[in-house]
């Protein structure tokens, strides 16, 4: 699939901004037009200097740092590498 195929891309499913990926993590029907499986894609939660700290915590599920300062501190290095340039979206 192409990235930025309308509906069925890469993209479609891409979810970055705070509140947004939250939001869809306890509702992703009200954000996503189908289940991203059933066109052969997948839920991806991107990380910017407009992620919260539920979009460091849902790429960290699993891994045993759900402690809530390690994660404020990972979001704002994020926040502080993207202000100087870094882009974390493709990583």
């Amino acid at each position: 699939l192409r990235p930025g195929q309308p509906f069925v891309g890469k993209s479609a499913f891409a979810h970055k901004g705070g509140m947004h990926a939250h939001a869809m993590q306890l509702a992703p029907t009200s954000y996503e037009h189908i289940d991203p499986s059933l066109v052969g894609n997948e839920r991806r939660i991107l990380v910017s200097e407009l992620s919260g700290r539920s979009n460091i915590s849902a790429l960290t599920r699993g891994r045993d740092i759900g402690d809530a300062e390690v994660v404020k501190r990972v979001l704002g290095e994020v926040v502080r590498l993207e202000a100087l340039g870094y882009q974390f979206e493709a990583a």
